[in-house]
């Protein structure tokens, strides 16, 4: 199950670099779960798939450009997908390119996706999930 719960989560990223949002709504369990840090500008749960939905679309909005590339997925157990991200995105009218690294755990169950947790810090994800040593 892990390595379907990788390709699922993939699908995600692959949507979102289309403008695809919120993604993949079959791949959503109905009281989806959207965790957000303490230091995010919305900090927080939401639940559902609307709550989910608006969610991802104002982390979108909220820039020029924005673009999420995972560079690494790693399955924990048989539920969780660990994922380091690359972000680029543009400040709105400043012209300025940025860069940067952030890190999410996605949780699956039935093959749909329960809880998406973002992360400040690249390692973050992996070490909620223990993978790291």
């Amino acid at each position: 199950m892990s390595q379907e719960n990788v390709e699922a989560v993939r699908r995600f990223y692959h949507a979102w670099s289309r403008d695809d949002l919120p993604g993949p709504t079959g791949l959503m369990d109905p009281e989806i779960e959207y965790v957000n840090p303490a230091g995010a500008v919305e900090p927080g749960t939401r639940r559902g798939l609307a709550e989910f939905g608006r969610a991802v679309e104002r982390v979108f909005a909220g820039w020029d450009t924005w673009t999420i590339e995972p560079t690494q997925l790693r399955a924990a157990g048989q539920n969780q997908v660990a994922v380091v991200a690359r972000y680029r995105y543009r400040i709105h009218g400043s012209g300025a390119d940025l860069e940067t690294r952030m890190s999410h755990l996605w949780t699956l169950r039935g093959g749909k996706v329960v809880r998406f947790a973002w992360f400040h810090g690249p390692a973050d994800a992996l070490d909620a999930a223990g993978l790291q040593e």
